[in-house]
C-alpha cells in the first residue's frame, strides 16, 4: 500500500473516532461466583489502565489502607474473630449488592485490597458511576454517587461500630439547615479527563468533565482540618467570649482518639503572658462539638490584660499503632481588649 493511501485510511479512522462517541467497551470478564470474586486483585489492578489519575489518588487515601492501616491492625490483633466484623467496612464486598446505604458484607479474600474500586463501582458484571458512560460497555448512572447515601453503607451504621457513625450527626446537622454533603468535602471536585489512557479511541470518545478526586480527605492525612470550624472573639465587660462553630456537615471531633483543644492566652501591656485556659472536646466522652450550632466559651478577663489570642486545634491522640500526639491546626484568632 502506498504512503498517500494510508495517510488517507488514518485520517477517515480518526474522523470516524471523532464522530462516533460511543463505541462499546466490553465488560472484562469475571468467574462465576456466589460469594466473592476470586480476581478481585486483577480487577482493580485493570482499573489503573484507563483511570491512572484516580488510582493513584485512591492508592494514597484512607480507603485503600483501610485493612491495613497500623492503627486499625493494632486495634483487632486481639480481637476474637480476628477482626473479621470489621472486614464489613474496612474489607467490604460491593455495597451495591448488599444496597446503597445498608451495611456490606465482609470478603475473605484481599482484604489489604481495602475499600477499592470494585467495593463502590461493581455490581456483577454491572459498572456503576454518578453518571451514565459509553465506558465499558456502559456505565449505568445512579444519582446515589452524589448524595451521601453510598457514604454512609459504612460510616452511619450505629449498630456496627459507633465511633465510625458519622451519618447520624451529619443528619442531625442537616435537619437543622447545614447544607453539606460528603462530597463536598471528602472529594473536591475537579474538572479532567476521568479517563487518562492514550489511546486514539478513548481520546476521542471521553472529554473533560467535571468529576470528583478520590482522595477522601480526612484528618488522618492531615487534610481537610484547617478550617474544620470557625473561631471568633468577642468582649463582653469582664469577659472574653470565645465561639467555636463546626462547619464540619457532622460532629467535631468525628471519632475516637482524637480531640479539639481550645487554648485562650490573655497578654499584658509588655506582651508577658498573664493567663492561659484551655477547653477540649472529645467524641469518647460525649462532648463532640454539634456541626452548625455555636458553642460560646467565656473567659474572665486578667486585670491588665490587653490582648487575647485564640487557637483551635485538632488532635490525633497517641494510641496503639500511632505513638505521637499528631497536632493540627483549624483556627486562630486575636483581639485587643477594649
Amino acid at each position: 500500500m502506498r504512503v498517500g493511501d494510508s495517510l488517507i485510511l488514518f485520517g477517515l479512522f480518526c474522523a470516524w473516532s471523532f464522530l462516533v462517541p460511543s463505541v462499546a467497551i466490553p465488560p472484562q470478564e469475571e468467574p462465576k461466583v456466589t460469594d466473592e470474586r476470586t480476581n478481585l486483585a486483577t480487577l482493580v489492578k485493570s482499573c489503573r489502565k484507563c483511570h491512572e489519575d484516580v488510582c493513584t489518588e485512591w492508592e494514597g487515601s484512607q480507603h485503600a489502607q483501610s485493612w491495613t492501616d497500623p492503627v486499625f491492625q493494632a486495634a483487632v490483633k486481639d480481637l476474637p474473630d480476628g477482626g473479621d466484623s470489621c472486614a464489613r467496612c474496612h474489607a467490604p464486598l460491593e455495597i451495591l449488592d448488599t444496597g446503597i446505604g445498608k451495611l456490606p458484607k465482609a470478603r475473605k479474600l484481599d482484604r489489604d485490597l481495602g475499600v477499592n474500586c470494585v467495593t463502590c463501582h461493581l455490581s456483577g458484571n454491572e459498572y456503576h458511576g454518578p453518571f451514565d458512560s459509553p465506558g465499558h460497555g456502559g456505565v449505568t448512572g445512579n444519582p446515589a454517587y452524589r448524595e451521601p447515601g453510598i457514604c454512609l453503607s459504612c460510616h452511619g451504621q450505629p449498630e456496627a461500630r459507633k465511633e465510625h457513625d458519622q451519618g447520624t450527626s451529619f443528619l442531625v446537622a442537616k435537619a437543622r439547615g447545614a447544607n453539606k454533603s460528603c462530597q463536598e468535602c471528602h472529594q473536591p471536585e475537579v474538572e479532567r479527563k476521568l479517563v487518562t489512557s492514550p489511546t486514539i479511541k478513548e481520546k476521542y470518545t471521553i472529554g473533560v468533565q467535571k468529576v470528583r478526586l478520590h482522595t477522601f480527605t480526612g484528618a488522618r492525612r492531615n487534610l481537610v482540618v484547617k478550617g474544620a470550624a470557625e473561631l471568633t472573639l468577642k468582649f463582653e465587660s469582664t469577659e472574653v467570649v470565645a465561639t467555636v462553630t463546626a462547619l464540619t456537615g457532622h460532629g467535631l471531633p468525628a471519632s475516637h482518639h482524637r480531640e479539639v483543644v481550645l487554648v485562650l492566652v490573655q497578654l499584658g501591656a509588655d506582651g508577658q503572658e498573664l493567663a492561659t485556659e484551655r477547653k477540649q472536646w472529645r467524641y469518647s466522652d460525649g462532648t463532640a462539638l454539634e456541626a452548625g450550632l455555636p458553642t460560646p466559651v467565656r473567659v474572665t478577663l486578667r486585670v491588665g490584660a490587653r490582648e487575647v489570642r485564640a487557637t483551635l486545634m485538632h488532635h490525633l491522640l497517641p494510641t496503639a499503632g500511632r505513638d505521637a500526639l499528631i497536632p493540627q491546626e483549624i483556627a486562630t484568632v486575636s483581639g485587643t481588649v477594649p
